[in-house]
Parts: C-alpha cells; structure tokens; sequence
C-alpha cells in the first residue's frame, strides 16, 4: 500500500502536465514544411529570420537595417532617409522655438546639394541664430511656411539673406528656392553650363490626336491671375514673372531669344522670336500695354547712353497694318512732358510733328509734294522773333545756305533761270534778281526792273 501511494504521488505533477498542452485542430506535426520546427525557425527574433506583410506596432528601429529597392541596390535605412534632408529631423520646431540650429546642421548635411525639407505648419519657423548670405548653394523646399526671426534678413529693406533671392533680396521666396553656382563646375572651351534645362522634343502628328491636323504645343508655361475684385486707389499687383541681371563690372543679357534657322520653313508660317498678345472681351474697361520700356537710372536721371529699342540686321525694321478701313487710332504717338503731342502717325496715313529733324546721305534730306497747299510753311511768332527758318552748313561748319526770321538770305552758290525775258514795265519786288541769255534784270525801290544788256557787260 505504502508503494501505491508513492507511485500515484509521483505521477500527479505529470498528469496535471498533460491536461495544459492545447489541442491543434488540425492537427500539426513537428517535422515538415508547414511543422512546428519550421514556424519556430522562422519566428520574430530567429537569427536571419524574414517577416512577411507583419503589422508593427511601436518600437524603435535604429538605422542600419538593409532597404533593397527594386533595381537591386542595397543601402541602410539610415542612409536612404537621410537623402531627404527634413529640417524637423534635426531638431526644427514649427512655431516661435529658434530653429535656427536646426537649420544650420541640415544645411551642413546637404552639401551634396539634397534638397531641404520644411515639413508644413500654419505657424510656420523661427529662425533667430545662424548666418546666411542668400548664395548657400542647393534647392530649398519651403512649402509655403512663413520664415520669420533674425537670420533672415530683412527683405522689405533690400536685406534679405535665408529666403530671398540673392539677386533681389527685395524679395520672399514662399516655396522653393534653388542656387546653383556655375563656377563650381569646370566648363569646356566653347561650353555654357545651363542650371536648369528643360526641352520639348520637336512637334508633330500623333495619330491619336482628335485632330491630327492641329499639333500645338507649350514647352513652358507661367501663369498669374490677378483675381478680381480690383479697386481704384487699391494697388494689386501681380507679376508673371520678374526677371533680373545685377551687372557688376561684366556684361550679360536678362534674357535671349533665338530663333535658329537650322532648314527651310516647308509649312509656310511664321517663326516669331517673341510674340506679344492679349485681350478680353469687347467693351472690357482695361488699360493695357503689350510692351513697356523704362529704362533710366533708379533715380530718374539719364544714363550715359540709352537705347529703348534697338532694331539691327532687318530688311524691314517696322512694319504696321490697319486691320479694317473703319479702324481708328494711331500707328505711333509720342509726348513731351506735358502730355503734348510732339509727333503722330494716325491709321489714315496722316502724321504731325511739332519738330522736324532729318538727314540722309545721297538722298534729298526732306521731300514734299502736296496737291492743295503750300509744300513748307515758315511762319514768324512776332516781329522781335530772332533766328532762323533754315540752316544749312558744310562739313567745316560754314554756311551754305541760311533763311533768316527777317527774310535775308545768304546761299553759297546761287543758279537761276526762272523769270526770263522780263520787261522794263514789269513789277516786282525789291531785291529780285533775274537774267536770260540777252539780258540782265534787276528790280529796283520803285519796283520795276532795270535793264541791261549782257553785250554791255565786259
């Protein structure tokens, strides 16, 4: 009996044992594919062990896992965030906190030129430490935030330094900011480095269009809208786009146009350097201007030498056409600073100006042919009027020919023919001067001419 006891007491712990082992329904081996051994081989913390779509919640991973992409190159995680350089993730805080630590350190990582990240807030950043020159060189993605604080300069005083252009530091950029230093690349003899490159392969028929005859297309297009609500004495101004050239000792051009000719034109049309247009509905209540020039100095003052516009190499410098016979306006109107027209071509061909100026070479320097009035009229203001209707001079400054206010003449060389065969009885005015082949005739105070003959004159 002693011995029964002992026995069932030692087999109780193993009886209790069997009764906690679950039921697998179905039942599941240990050897095999889809065993017991193979699901502990592959579980969460086996060496080498691979997780297949698993869902994790939480925990901390610490960079050097390995990212394959899908053309095959392995990198550490670490690696592959760090190509985005996200400011927050180097300690910049949205809000009124001094980021400018932050941005500094982000700036320092990206000197392979990665752009820099400032992930949104309606707040925006703070940015009180840190030095900047508006040139640090790479691609900024702002994101629309507002940058505020010290290390930004001030911009609305010409002194912006993060956010502004370095060009114009006038003004703000809002969402990306991009410099690119060309003198940081090495150029090839006839080379010109471009910072941005953007090409449209030539046009032509795509079978799928709905028109296959009609092929347009824009390699580049900026668009602005003004927005309405625009009010007298209200100023809302919208650009399109501000273009600026600083010239600092070296020439440059704010922007060229080519139109290269590289075979002939086979559809016939037009090829157009730059090409103006606008409009609006009929009656719209609209000033506008397809090309506007000022050109002065910042102060209003004249340059040294200034062109607005200067046309060269052309068979036909300007031409313009009246569209209908019922058109009305004006080919070319210019002012004086009075708003008083000094010169005018209206669309009816007629032209007024308040001074004339001309000089030719080999041509008549002014031609004038008119059916129904006087070819050139001088007419004196007052009786103490002084000058001169007509100048001319030779290259050494002397007086060729002169037409003064009182009527006296001077004319270097002088040949007449006119008024031949006149009689002593005929009138005339005093100073009158005639000859023909038999006579001389010269009228006198009493306004008749005297007589003489040419035999009398040795």
């Amino acid at each position: 009996m002693r011995r029964l006891l002992a026995l069932i007491t030692a087999m109780t712990p193993m009886i209790a044992l069997a009764q906690s082992v679950p039921t697998l329904t179905p039942r599941v081996t240990l050897a095999g594919p889809n065993g017991m051994n193979a699901a502990f081989a592959t579980k969460a913390d086996a060496t080498n062990g691979t997780l297949t779509t698993p869902t994790i919640n939480g925990g901390t991973l610490d960079g050097a896992q390995s990212i394959t992409t899908t053309s095959g190159i392995t990198q550490s995680l670490a690696s592959l965030l760090g190509q985005q350089i996200n400011v927050v993730n180097y300690g910049a805080i949205a809000g009124g906190t001094d980021s400018g630590t932050a941005v500094q350190n982000a700036l320092s990582t990206a000197a392979n030129r990665f752009p820099v990240y400032f992930p949104y807030s309606a707040y925006g950043y703070t940015l009180n430490s840190g030095a900047y020159t508006g040139k640090e060189i790479g691609t900024w993605l702002l994101n629309g935030n507002t940058i505020r604080g010290n290390a930004i300069g001030t911009p609305n005083s010409g002194g912006g330094t993060l956010i502004s252009p370095y060009t114009n530091p006038w003004l703000i950029a809002t969402d990306q900011k991009s410099v690119y230093d060309p003198a940081a690349v090495p150029q090839g003899s006839n080379e010109t480095m471009a910072a941005v490159s953007q090409e449209c392969l030539p046009n032509r028929v795509n079978g799928q269009n709905a028109n296959t005859s009609r092929n347009w297309i824009t390699c580049l297009y900026a668009g602005a809208d003004t927005g309405s609500g625009g009010t007298s004495g209200v100023d809302v101004s919208t650009e399109v786009a501000n273009w600026v050239l600083n010239i600092s000792g070296n020439h440059g051009l704010t922007a060229e146009f080519d139109t290269n000719f590289n075979a002939a034109v086979t559809d016939g049309q037009w090829s157009t350097g730059l090409f103006l247009t606008g409009g609006g509905p009929a009656g719209t209540n609209v000033n506008s201007i397809a090309l506007n020039i000022q050109h002065a100095a910042y102060d209003g003052s004249w340059l040294p030498w200034t062109v607005g516009i200067s046309i060269r190499e052309a068979t036909n410098q300007i031409q313009q056409y009246k569209a209908s016979a019922s058109e009305a306006g004006f080919f070319q109107q210019a002012f004086d600073q009075s708003g008083n027209t000094l010169w005018q071509v209206d669309k009816n061909g007629y032209a007024k100006a308040v001074g004339f100026v001309s000089m030719a070479t080999g041509n008549p320097a002014f031609s004038a042919r008119a059916a129904n009035a006087d070819d050139f009229v001088a007419t004196r203001a007052s009786a103490t009027d002084t000058g001169f209707f007509f100048r001319g001079y030779d290259e050494s400054g002397n007086t060729l020919a002169s037409l003064d206010k009182r009527g006296s003449a001077t004319v270097a060389g002088l040949i007449n023919t006119n008024h031949t065969g006149e009689s002593a009885s005929s009138t005339c005015t005093v100073g009158e001067m005639h000859a023909d082949d038999l006579n001389i005739y010269v009228c006198t105070s009493a306004g008749t001419y005297k007589v003489a003959a040419l035999t009398a004159i040795k």
